[in-house]
């Protein structure tokens, strides 16, 4: 069986999981499903109905960082998390910090109101919201970041691992509705953005996702 992942190109979570699959040079098939996907075979797969989900010749499981931690452990080479025990616990927590905090902000607050509601729901981007993320909640997560990311390179001497996928693929949504992390502010988090961006595991998702977004600037 074919490894199948189960979502849509431009979530972060979804995003997540295919990029790991490139990093490790994994065949894999994306199945078109949508968040909040009722039909039964599907909520077998995923009881929430959230995305992704991912089948294979062994196990079908829910779950992003699940997913992934069993592909890292199924396909140990090359590895996307570092080789201590000290930044592999640091990985998993920057991993959670972009799932959760990093997407409560930029998700809803950013990427849902600027391109899908207006471009998928026929409804007005809420610019308020926006603004209050972007002024009000942003800068501190971003204050943060400044001093976690390196000078040069990824988080770790390994080179790209699941904390730079995790942390700037949120980012990457982001910049699809308009939002650029300041440089003169934040100079450390711009660039250590753009070269994560341009690492090969993730250009080679952009075909799928250019021109979705595309359509979704078109239609806002």
């Amino acid at each position: 069986m074919a490894n199948i992942v189960y979502g849509v190109p431009l979530s972060p979570f979804v995003r997540k999981v295919l990029a790991v699959l490139e990093h490790k040079a994994i065949p894999y098939q994306l199945k078109s499903t949508l968040p909040g996907d009722a039909s039964a075979g599907y909520r077998r797969m995923h009881p929430l109905g959230k995305i992704p989900a991912f089948a294979d010749d062994w196990v079908m499981l829910a779950d992003s960082s699940v997913i992934v931690a069993y592909l890292e452990e199924r396909y140990p080479r090359p590895s996307v998390l570092p080789a201590s025990i000290t930044d592999r616990a640091r990985a998993r927590w920057l991993e959670e910090y972009a799932d959760t905090r990093l997407h409560e902000l930029l998700g809803p607050g950013l990427f849902f109101e600027r391109l899908v509601k207006p471009g998928m729901m026929g409804k007005p981007c809420n610019e308020a919201l926006v603004q209050r993320t972007i002024k009000t909640q942003l800068p501190a997560e971003q204050d943060y970041l400044e001093q976690q990311v390196p000078a040069a390179g990824f988080f770790f001497a390994e080179g790209l691992g699941l904390a730079d996928i995790s942390v700037a693929g949120v980012f990457l949504n982001a910049s699809y509705a308009g939002y650029q992390v300041d440089p003169a502010r934040w100079p450390r988090l711009a660039a250590y953005l753009q070269r994560v961006w341009q690492a090969p595991a993730i250009q080679r998702r952009m075909p799928d996702e250019t021109p979705i977004v595309e359509m979704l600037k078109s239609r806002a």
